[in-house]
């Protein structure tokens, strides 16, 4: 019944995939911030 509702409003389908997308993106920059390149030395930093 909700979903029916939800449907039927485009607004709030666009507002909703939005928040969704945004966390997406906000939780793949966190793991690349915590898992990032600048955690271990890179193997041709040193020629």
């Amino acid at each position: 019944m909700f979903s029916k509702s939800i449907k039927n409003h485009p607004a709030l389908t666009f507002i909703l995939k939005t928040v969704f997308y945004f966390i997406v993106i906000l939780l793949l920059i966190y793991l690349y911030g915590y898992y990032g390149a600048g955690q271990e030395p890179f193997i041709y930093n040193e020629f």
